[in-house]
């Protein structure tokens, strides 16, 4: 036995100075807040386990950090709609602001150079009847409008007032079947009466069969009546035949004012008659 130990004395310290090395080197690690080698081989394989446990509660977290995140990102998409109608509602106000002041320069700007008074009048209403169609204005007696003043457009005659309220007046358009008009022929002078007929058109009376009209032609007030200026544009001749074996030509004209697009009118303050023999 001795001499066994003897032969293999060299191996058997060899061994015993790892261990003691082994021991010492543990000892050093743990009195310096580490961790021992076995440890630090338990940790490494219960890392994985540990991870896969708390994959959920990561997981979970990022699932709510990401929905928060969802509806600030909503909230803002919202804020911003909301700011974009506002910008396009502002848009078409502006828009409309500029098409308005653009229409009533134009109103405004046709009879810069007359000489009657004018008040602008906006239309609040329209009504119709069997006889043809008028329209409610916001003047009334308390603006110092009186029966059968002419009320006009810059593209021509419109109509005239013909019922008073304190604060509203209704005007009777010509393309009314109660109204009629006393016109001019610009170019050639020749005379007649404009209206409306029962078939909802409008016609040229009592111009002779011979008269020298043509399609184009722009028909005027002639001042006649004593209710409209002369001067203003009223139709337009559409159609003109001349019938041999009648006394009167047949004339078609079309009014100048376009009625379904008025929206602000003038009325010329100027006091009528209701009898102009008077």
């Amino acid at each position: 036995m001795f001499q066994l130990f003897q032969e293999r004395r060299s191996a058997t310290l060899l061994a015993i100075l790892f261990l003691v090395s082994f021991t010492l080197m543990s000892l050093s690690v743990r009195r310096r807040g580490g961790t021992t080698l076995i440890g630090q081989a338990g940790l490494s394989m219960a890392g994985p386990f540990l991870d896969v446990a708390g994959a959920p509660q990561r997981w979970t977290q990022s699932f709510w950090q990401n929905y928060i995140a969802l509806q600030g990102l909503r909230e803002e998409n919202t804020k911003l709609n909301q700011e974009l109608a506002t910008l396009r509602g502002n848009s078409t106000q502006i828009r409309e602001l500029q098409v308005m002041v653009e229409r009533l320069e134009g109103l405004m700007g046709g009879f810069r150079d007359s000489e009657a008074p004018m008040r602008l009048a906006q239309i609040v209403g329209r009504t119709h009847s069997p006889f043809g169609k008028s329209i409610i204005v916001d003047l009334g007696s308390t603006h110092g409008v009186r029966r059968n003043m002419p009320v006009v457009h810059q593209n021509g005659l419109v109509g005239r007032v013909s019922r008073v309220g304190r604060r509203v007046s209704q005007v009777l358009l010509i393309t009314d079947l109660r109204n009629s008009v006393d016109i001019i022929v610009q170019r050639t002078r020749e005379q007649g009466v404009f209206s409306i007929s029962s078939k909802n058109t409008g016609e040229v009376r009592y111009m002779p069969s011979d008269a020298d009209v043509k399609e184009g032609d722009l028909l005027i007030s002639s001042g006649l009546g004593g209710v409209f200026p002369k001067g203003l544009s009223v139709a337009r001749v559409t159609e003109t035949r001349r019938n041999e074996d009648r006394l009167f030509r047949r004339v078609l004209a079309k009014p100048t004012v376009d009625f379904n697009k008025l929206e602000e009118i003038l009325i010329m303050m100027v006091e009528q008659k209701e009898n102009p023999w008077k």
